[in-house]
């Protein structure tokens, strides 16, 4: 089955890294992609909107079989509006930790219900119009449950987050988000999306299904086989 890994904020594709080794291992065709401005995407960072996410997701569903999307925290608002414009190439949405928004939502928005989580690590970004992440705080809130050393690598690959991804409000419909089968993976350790916003997103979105697992906000670094494994399970 053909899936596609979608990053969360300030990150990049290669944090999936030991995820798609074991998706494919398991006999999936996956793949894990750089969104605008992040990792090796050589698009400005300071000029990405969340139609640029869209955009970017849509022109590698147009080509090969209808994918399964899956996305980690602001990730979900990714795989959201790629799919309200092509439902018919999404098999299946799978949110890791992610946001799960109505129409008319902003990441900004939803995370106005629980404001005090990654709000005192961010930091103006290198340009107008981003952010950066404060390694000295960001570790603990991100990958508290990392060993230091790898606490240290994830971090290394952070880097800016556009703005306007995150003030963007969402347009979704029933007609063609809405058809498209939906699943969460809850992270119940997770100090940037808490366990309680996740639920309550799974219970405004209601989902197929919803697993959970004792992990931080980065299960791809933590606990990669368990996230594998679930990946798998929901598959279908």
């Amino acid at each position: 089955m053909r899936i596609i890994l979608v990053h969360g904020a300030w990150s990049r594709a290669d944090c999936w890294d030991r995820v798609v080794t074991l998706l494919t291992g398991a006999g999936q065709d996956v793949e894990a992609v750089d969104l605008p401005g992040h990792g090796a995407d050589p698009t400005p960072p300071e000029e990405v909107t969340l139609a640029h996410y869209a955009d970017a997701l849509c022109a590698r569903l147009e080509i090969g079989e209808p994918a399964v999307l899956v996305g980690h925290s602001m990730g979900g608002m990714a795989i959201s509006a790629a799919t309200e414009r092509m439902p018919e190439r999404v098999r299946q949405l799978i949110y890791v930790a992610a946001f799960l928004p109505r129409d008319g939502d902003s990441l900004l928005s939803l995370k106005k219900l629980e404001p005090h989580t990654i709000g005192p690590a961010v930091r103006r970004g290198p340009v107008l119009g981003t952010t950066v992440l404060d390694p000295a705080l960001a570790g603990d809130i991100l990958f508290q449950d990392l060993p230091a050393q790898e606490q240290k690598a994830a971090l290394a690959l952070l880097g800016p987050q556009a703005n306007a991804v995150q003030t963007d409000p969402i347009r979704l419909s029933a007609e063609r988000f809405g058809r498209v089968p939906r699943d969460y993976i809850l992270c119940r350790q997770d100090r940037t999306v808490t366990p309680d916003l996740q639920a309550r997103m799974c219970a405004w979105s209601p989902c197929w299904r919803v697993e959970e697992i004792e992990s931080g906000h980065f299960p791809q670094h933590s606990q990669p086989h368990l996230l594998a494994d679930r990946i798998l399970s929901l598959l279908g």
